[in-house]
């Protein structure tokens, strides 16, 4: 017999019923006892019996594997389910807060559009011959105030590194200017832009041309041979 038949014969052991199984022992038990004269006769109930009760308890053990199964899937597919909630209330949360950061600086920017088209609206009904040039460059300056005012109001402060010594945590190179003297080396020679800062924190390096020592090199005289 092959290990295959075996295993399909178990298959179908465990599928009777008990008074199937009772059938099965009482036809046993016929088949040996009229067998030849002369062979063992033995009582296949208890073999049967620990054959049966082996295979309840594998049905059992079976049972309690699917079950667990289940069990497990079913807890899987409720974390699974649970994630994506979070996950779609963390996007909208950020949605949300995206939101409420941006439209108050949108709202001041449109707020400087606004005063600076009334300005340009005023002037273009104005004879711009008669308009002096310091009130053309008033309003030129107004726009950058306006504007540093809509900074300052989302916690942008713009900033000037007061140490002449130049600090690249707060300064970036734009420009290296050669010098003969080293007490000038690694200064500022020039702020070319402002830097600035949010919360306390550098948002913009301030943009400086630097000094950078190279010494003079010495002039070599010409020997007659």
């Amino acid at each position: 017999m092959t290990t295959e038949e075996f295993q399909t014969i178990l298959q179908q052991l465990s599928l009777l019923t008990m008074e199937q199984r009772t059938i099965l022992l009482t036809e046993l038990e016929k088949s040996v006892s009229s067998s030849q004269p002369g062979e063992a006769t033995t009582t296949l109930a208890p073999v049967a019996n620990d054959l049966f009760s082996t295979l309840e308890n594998l049905q059992m053990q079976l049972a309690k594997l699917t079950e667990d199964f289940e069990a497990k899937i079913q807890y899987d597919q409720h974390k699974e389910k649970i994630i994506d909630n979070l996950h779609a209330e963390l996007q909208k949360y950020k949605g949300d807060l995206l939101g409420k950061l941006v439209q108050p600086l949108l709202l001041d920017v449109i707020s400087v559009i606004d005063d600076f088209n009334k300005q340009i609206n005023f002037y273009q009904t104005q004879d711009l011959t008669a308009v002096s040039p310091e009130k053309l460059m008033k309003l030129l300056e107004s726009f950058p105030t306006d504007l540093e005012n809509l900074l300052y109001r989302q916690g942008v402060e713009p900033f000037h590194h007061q140490e002449t010594t130049f600090n690249p945590a707060r300064q970036r190179v734009v420009k290296s200017i050669p010098t003969e003297e080293p007490a000038l080396d690694k200064t500022v020679a020039q702020i070319i832009r402002v830097g600035y800062d949010w919360e306390g924190k550098v948002l913009r390096r301030e943009m400086v041309n630097v000094y950078v020592y190279q010494p003079r090199k010495p002039i070599l005289e010409e020997t007659s041979v």
